[in-house]
């Protein structure tokens, strides 16, 4: 009821004015309402620097506790999802999926530049260019990042925004040209311009991850056992290179070592106690360009540098590069280090990852950071920044 006090009733008067009974009158809706609005349980999906936002917004100072949003560990058990950070179109499925699983009536807070269009890094062939484009965004809450006041506001309006709806208030009018601006590679949930293949594509894909079912893993042939090797002759890197055939150690840059000595030099590396597997790093280059530019005699090739070192007290760095041809066949391999040095596993399975080195003989080469199924490898010099990931930019 509206207006309370135009209430009449016999029962009603007989409370009020013969027993001085204090009587309270209003709607249901409203009682559901005030209590669901105080009570905005969050599910967090905090994926970078704007979660430590979050999490202070969820701290003493400001305490979003007192309007009865309580952080959940479950999207079971939640209302609100805060998406508080930038989501990869390999972590976009999962988010979907979460989304899906939390109950009706639920909402959602893009908290931060990157969930709401992908900021600095909307262009990256990695990155979603906003959370809308696969899930409804209710409140944005816009900062690089937002501090937790911010947060706060975006919970009140979120309040706000609930209170309207279940009253029956009409959606707010959009401008047509700041909507125009500020368009995706991928139309939003309520844009009417989204093709409608595009939600079966998402929801095929979010499937898809969530069921693992990924592209058969790369097969390596592996290597064959190393034979033994001589006794040392040399104490120190350069008299080893010298015994295993390397005569030329450039004053810039490391040694050059053919691709059939790489594991040897390892081994022997390790027994004169260079014990710890610091990194390797992969480098591609283009035909017509080497270390120092562009050269028209280079043709296309990996460069591919190790780096170990000695433990303790007068620490001694030992670091050499293997050149990988590429063909129209693929690349040369390299042999593996991983039976090695337990490091090598990881860091080998990195570099194949981003830019498509091959480690025959590696355990387990299949990729790190990208999507199993992703068919590229984005660190090569051949890659386009901004290519498109479907079906999620």
């Amino acid at each position: 009821m509206d207006d309370a006090a135009a209430f009449h009733h016999p029962l009603y008067d007989l409370l009020i004015d013969d027993l001085g009974v204090t009587v309270g009158l209003g709607r249901v809706d409203d009682l559901l309402t005030w209590g669901l609005t105080n009570a905005l349980w969050i599910f967090p999906m905090a994926t970078s620097c704007c979660g430590i936002e979050f999490m202070a917004a969820a701290a003493s100072r400001v305490d979003i506790d007192r309007m009865g949003s309580i952080p959940r560990g479950t999207p079971r058990q939640a209302d609100v999802m805060v998406i508080a950070g930038t989501i990869t179109t390999k972590m976009a499925p999962r988010v979907k999926l979460l989304w899906d699983q939390m109950p009706e009536p639920k909402w959602a807070i893009a908290m931060g530049s990157c969930a709401i269009s992908g900021d600095f890094y909307r262009n990256l062939y990695s990155v979603v260019p906003g959370v809308d484009t696969f899930m409804p965004v209710d409140v944005y809450v816009p900062g690089c990042p937002p501090n937790p006041e911010w947060l706060m506001a975006g919970m009140l309006r979120l309040k706000e925004l609930v209170y309207a709806r279940r009253r029956g208030a009409a959606a707010r009018a959009v401008d047509p040209a700041l909507m125009a601006i500020t368009n995706p590679s991928i139309p939003r949930v309520n844009d009417p311009a989204r093709p409608p293949e595009q939600d079966a594509l998402q929801i095929a894909a979010t499937q898809s991850a969530t069921a693992d079912q990924m592209l058969p893993r790369l097969v390596v042939a592996p290597l064959a056992e190393a034979p033994n090797v001589a006794p040392l002759v040399g104490s120190d890197l350069e008299a080893l290179l010298k015994e295993l055939g390397v005569t030329e150690l450039p004053k810039e840059g490391p040694p050059l070592v053919p691709a059939n000595r790489h594991l040897e030099l390892a081994r022997r590396l390790k027994a004169l106690g260079y014990r710890q597997y610091v990194s390797v790093i992969a480098a591609h280059f283009l035909a017509g360009t080497g270390r120092k530019g562009k050269d028209p005699a280079e043709p296309e090739h990996f460069e591919v540098t190790t780096l170990v070192r000695t433990v303790g007290s007068g620490t001694k760095l030992a670091t050499w590069t293997v050149r990988l041809a590429v063909t129209s066949e693929g690349a040369e391999h390299l042999p593996s280090l991983a039976g090695v040095y337990a490091g090598a596993d990881w860091q080998e399975r990195e570099q194949y990852d981003l830019v498509g080195v091959k480690f025959a003989g590696h355990p387990d080469l299949r990729r790190l950071m990208m999507a199993e199924n992703y068919p590229n490898h984005p660190l090569r010099k051949d890659f386009a920044v901004d290519s498109p990931s479907a079906p999620w930019r």
